[in-house]
């Protein structure tokens, strides 16, 4: 009878002692599955941008505009009082 207490005691023990977390000592089961970091915002969307494969896209100059003359912003009126 004796024995089988020893034996349910050490069962109980190892059992129990898998999901106690460690007491001391360097934890070895940290898992570190990052290798690189993560492109975020403006990054990814440029990456993920469509590339440009036709030679009509590539070579494409921008498009020239008239130039824009802006009004004036103070005019003098004639006459005064």
């Amino acid at each position: 009878m004796r024995a089988v207490s020893a034996l349910f005691a050490f069962a109980a023990v190892a059992s129990t002692s898998a999901f106690a977390p460690p007491t001391f000592g360097i934890r070895t089961e940290v898992c570190l599955s990052a290798k690189h970091v993560n492109k975020k915002g403006a990054k990814k969307a440029a990456a993920d941008r469509p590339k440009k494969s036709r030679l009509s896209d590539i070579n494409r100059k921008p498009t020239n505009y008239a130039p824009i003359v802006k009004p004036p912003e103070y005019t003098i009126a004639a006459g005064g009082n």
